[in-house]
């Protein structure tokens, strides 16, 4: 339809324009996302800040508080009597404090039955002759003999014997401690050892180099509990707390260790490489050798508190701000420690971003929906002009249709005035003058009519092979006709065949040679067309005497309807504009070579491919 052809430019313009705002747009949305991001990401930032910070300072406390029961744990070690309360000592998979026994399975107790054979004044089956266990066990029995014998000097030197042999040959404690006990109980029954003997044997411990003790039994049996079954070990408790107890030796630090309250097995990761918090937050540990782990107990809740007052007094820290730490799991890498931050600063800048992006945001859509109205509008509104437009061509061409055949009669009838008042001097020159004026008029509507048909795009250029000369001689001949007899033509350059519609070339060049009469005030009018070939194209000029064109028009003289101000010649506006459109369709242009006083020259560039010579 023709109001779409008319419209597409339009929609094609505003369509470019709109892409490139829609486009414009996007990218300051995507700004405005980013801004959003980068203040969501520098208050996240903040906050991972002051986190890191919480991390990295409770890890200095809990090190410090580890390092300040560095001492405990060393005592520890060396002495199962030692005060071990807060203190957590892995060795292997072995843990060693809170004490933790494993003790062997099965429901046996060798030890029990070596004790009831050493007091039965037997040697046990099973030891290898001349054996240290075997030898040691010689030992005792003849400490029992010199004790049932009741002489001092023999009790002595058997005593010390065995002493020596202890201090000499390190043997199993699953056999050390049961002859032990059993030596000290026959020597308990049968005689009464010195408190130093009984806290030597039982307690203090003893050696053969300075420096270098041997444990005594308290200490011996706590250190290798894991090594007896939890009969043998309750039984031997028993009996080293009953000797102990009647030989005045101190023995509630031993009954607390062989009976440690509630103890259990701190759960723990398989491997341990960096401090953690193990049950929770409740052990604090760190890795002290390849097969040893160390740890005190801490009050996380208590560290935290003392954490924030400490951030609250160096200002980093608002005092409504508040850090927590959340439940623990069973292990928890101080790396990875989940500190939260409760920032109420924080909270506020936050919702003020959101807020200005959703400002932002709005502003934006805002925009796109109003670019889209605009779109919406302008093609209505040129859609609504086009229709006027249309109306008015429709119009036009039917009154100028309408037209053509009330003149055509007019213009019979005035011949036939003229044939019969030839030989009347009364009647003039009038039916002659109602010609001309008719011819003149019918011109007009020729021009209106073909303007209308090549604007609305209904002249589809029919091409044929035009001969340019004779076509210039016919308009030259017609030229009388619309009362232009004064006309002087210099033609050159015009043996040629232009491949174009006739009609319009000949609607082209009528137009350019009557505006060249009309707009002329000299006699006789000259006309020059001159054509010739130039960079592969055929140009034409078209040149006259007339009172040529300001400078200020010149630029618009192509335009629909376009007049030249100041002229009392008549015309519609369309020649030039008829010209423009003509040479257009059939891809060539027309422009103003030169225009003065003296005259005007009208250029013409046809392609090269539509002309040749005849």
């Amino acid at each position: 339809m023709a109001w779409m052809r008319r419209l597409l430019p339009l929609a094609i313009a505003l369509g470019a324009g709109l892409a490139a705002l829609l486009w414009g747009l996007a990218t300051l949305e995507s700004i405005v996302i980013d801004e959003r991001h980068q203040a969501r990401d520098g208050i996240a930032s903040q906050e991972a800040a002051l986190a890191e910070y919480a991390r990295r300072t409770l890890e200095l406390r809990l090190q410090a508080q580890l390092h300040d029961r560095t001492e405990a744990l060393e005592q520890s070690l060396a002495d199962p009597l030692a005060p071990s309360e807060g203190l957590l000592l892995v060795e292997g998979d072995q843990q060693r404090l809170p004490p933790y026994p494993v003790p062997l399975p099965g429901d046996q107790t060798p030890a029990r039955a070596l004790y009831d054979e050493v007091r039965a004044h037997r040697i046990p089956p099973g030891l290898e002759e001349g054996a240290p266990a075997r030898r040691r066990v010689e030992l005792v029995l003849e400490l029992r003999d010199a004790l049932e014998r009741d002489v001092r000097a023999e009790i002595e030197e058997a005593t010390w014997a065995l002493l020596r042999h202890r201090t000499m040959f390190v043997i199993d404690s699953t056999l050390d401690v049961p002859m032990m006990v059993a030596m000290l109980d026959d020597f308990s029954e049968h005689s009464r050892p010195t408190p130093e003997l009984m806290a030597m044997l039982l307690r203090d411990g003893y050696g053969r180099k300075p420096n270098v003790q041997l444990d005594a039994l308290q200490r011996l049996l706590l250190r290798r509990r894991e090594r007896f079954s939890a009969a043998d070990f309750e039984f031997l408790a028993e009996r080293v707390t009953a000797l102990s107890k009647a030989s005045g030796v101190e023995v509630d630090d031993f009954v607390a260790a062989a009976h440690p309250a509630a103890a259990e097995a701190i759960p723990r990761p398989r491997r341990v490489l960096e401090p953690m918090l193990l049950d929770g937050g409740r052990w604090f540990v760190a890795p002290h050798s390849p097969t040893q782990l160390r740890g005190v107990e801490v009050d996380a809740a208590g560290h935290v508190d003392a954490l924030q007052d400490e951030m609250l007094r160096r200002g980093l820290l608002q005092p409504e701000d508040r850090i927590a730490l959340p439940p623990l799991p069973a292990a928890s890498d101080l790396d990875s420690l989940p500190f939260e931050v409760h920032a109420p600063r924080f909270q506020a800048a936050k919702a003020e971003a959101e807020a200005r992006f959703w400002l932002k945001s709005g502003f934006v859509g805002g925009c796109t929906l109003l670019a889209l109205g605009i779109v919406v509008l302008a093609l209505s509104l040129q859609r609504r002009r086009n229709r006027f437009v249309e109306l008015k061509s429709d119009f036009v061409a039917t009154v100028s249709h309408e037209l053509r055949t009330p003149l055509a009669s007019i213009r019979l009838m005035a011949e036939t005035l003229e044939r019969r008042t030839r030989d009347v001097p009364a009647a003039r020159d009038y039916p002659q003058r109602i010609v001309r004026d008719i011819d003149e008029l019918a011109f007009l509507v020729e021009n209106i009519l073909s303007f209308n048909r090549l604007d609305k795009g209904r002249w589809r250029p029919r091409s044929s092979d035009v001969e340019l000369e004779p076509l210039v001689d016919e308009l030259l001949e017609d030229l009388p006709q619309y009362g232009f007899d004064a006309v002087q033509a210099e033609c050159s350059g015009l043996d040629v065949i232009v491949h174009g519609d006739r009609e319009l070339l000949k609607l082209l060049l009528r137009n350019l040679m009557k505006n060249a009469c009309t707009y002329n005030e000299r006699r006789p009018v000259q006309l020059e067309l001159r054509g010739h070939t130039e960079r592969s194209r055929f140009v034409l000029e078209v040149a006259d005497n007339g009172v040529g064109i300001p400078a200020g028009e010149q630029g618009r003289i192509f335009e629909d309807f376009r007049r030249v101000a100041g002229t009392r010649a008549r015309g519609s506006g369309l020649g030039l504009s008829i010209c423009r459109k003509t040479m257009e369709a059939h891809g060539g242009r027309i422009r103003i070579g030169s225009s003065g006083p003296e005259g005007t020259r009208f250029v013409l560039e046809f392609p090269g491919a539509m002309v040749r010579p005849r």
